[in-house]
């Protein structure tokens, strides 16, 4: 194999450190007492899984490239971690569940292996990968497998990430401390470690003398995501922390109804009983203002009217067209415009309107009150007293 450069030394170095850093985190995400493991397990496993992807340049100059077969398949491991990952904010992922997942990763150790035993058997003799490795339809067919499997996680890993969002947000009033855009972040990264990872290998090809460059480059982008990843999965609190359940069980059956009527495709269908259940909810919200109590859940409504949580979601996404956040915030924001317009509050300050109306945070309330209306709070009262002067 050709020497490194210089600046090829540099990469190998800060890569390597990356690798001894990247098992040393992966270990300190799993074990690390304020980590939700059931969770962060999969977590775990993808860095893990990205910290070996990045010992290629290790594994080269200690084995040769007749022994890639190990390396290659590796990088298929990385797309189920994560949609796991994902997949756990909501539910319980159990080995029976999580083994699809992993199935192709483990068929493509074969074909791997097969390949590789074709290029050991006619081009053994050779220190370098022989150039038919990356140049031949049958070698960059083989090379892309793995490509093709991480841009499909992507699209899936995305998918889960919006069904979990609508799913917290037919249980929860309120989601501000249910950071999603951790997620977010972790899957965009992700991506962006896919794509450049294609430019190299597309520069591997068309210019192979620079194989070792490419290959120590996309492992030196990946170095400081495996640090913020490790970080950011430590200090962002799951759901099953957050709330503080005794049953951890009851939360996961509510996610679990919610989620089978998100993912229907039967019609909606406005019957009696949801069109009666769905009066119901409206009189004890308006009359008795749950909507006021900060961390009003569709447990704690559903505990009121005496029935069944799901019941409660299906009437509320059947019969009003909504789902339970929307519902509630939609009546807050109804509460906070009459607190506004009213003459008497003009001493209160916005802040003080928006705890009266059921928000916890100026944040949220800014947010969700423009969502509703296309203002905020402050210009909405601007415009109301505008009003009431030309009046």
């Amino acid at each position: 194999m050709q020497p490194l450069s210089i600046s090829e030394h540099v990469l190998l170095l800060v890569s390597g450190l990356g690798v001894v850093q990247g098992l040393l985190l992966a270990a300190l995400l799993y074990f690390h007492p304020k980590s939700d493991r059931v969770v962060n397990k999969f977590l775990a496993l993808y860095i893990l899984a990205l910290s070996i992807i990045m010992c290629g340049p290790f594994f080269l100059r200690l084995f040769s490239w007749k022994s890639g077969f190990v390396q290659q398949p590796l990088p298929m491991i990385m797309g189920p971690m994560m949609y796991l990952y994902i997949r756990s904010y909501r539910e319980t992922v159990t080995l029976r569940k999580a083994l699809p997942q992993v199935l192709p990763f483990l068929l493509f150790y074969i074909v791997s292996y097969s390949w590789f035993a074709y290029l050991v058997f006619t081009y053994g003799n050779t220190d370098t990968p022989p150039l038919f490795a990356f140049q031949s339809p049958i070698g960059i067919m083989v090379s892309c497998v793995p490509y093709g499997h991480l841009v499909l996680y992507y699209f899936i890993a995305r998918r889960e990430l919006r069904l979990y969002q609508r799913t917290i947000r037919g249980l929860f009033s309120e989601t501000s401390q249910i950071d999603l855009h951790w997620a977010s972040w972790l899957i965009n990264g992700y991506l962006f470690i896919v794509v450049n990872a294609l430019v190299m290998y597309s520069l591997i090809i068309t210019s192979p003398q620079y194989f070792n460059l490419c290959y120590l480059i996309t492992i030196a982008v990946a170095t400081p995501y495996i640090y913020v990843s490790t970080y950011k999965g430590i200090t962002n609190l799951t759901i099953w922390q957050r709330q503080h359940l005794e049953n951890k069980e009851t939360l996961e059956v509510q996610l679990h109804d919610i989620t089978l009527q998100l993912e229907k495709d039967t019609p909606v269908r406005n019957n009696n009983r949801m069109l009666d259940i769905a009066g119901r909810i409206t009189l004890v919200m308006e009359q008795e203002k749950l909507y006021q109590e900060t961390e009003l859940t569709l447990q704690h409504l559903a505990d009121k009217l005496q029935l069944p949580s799901y019941l409660v979601s299906q009437a509320i996404n059947e019969g009003m067209n909504k789902n339970f956040y929307d519902l509630v915030n939609g009546l807050r924001v109804e509460e906070a415009k009459r607190l506004l317009q009213d003459a008497r509050n003009k001493h209160y300050t916005v802040l003080s309107v928006g705890f009266e109306a059921g928000f916890n945070s100026k944040t949220t309330f800014n947010t969700v009150f423009k969502k509703f209306t296309g203002l905020t709070p402050s210009v909405f009262r601007e415009q109301q007293c505008r009003t009431a002067e030309m009046a």
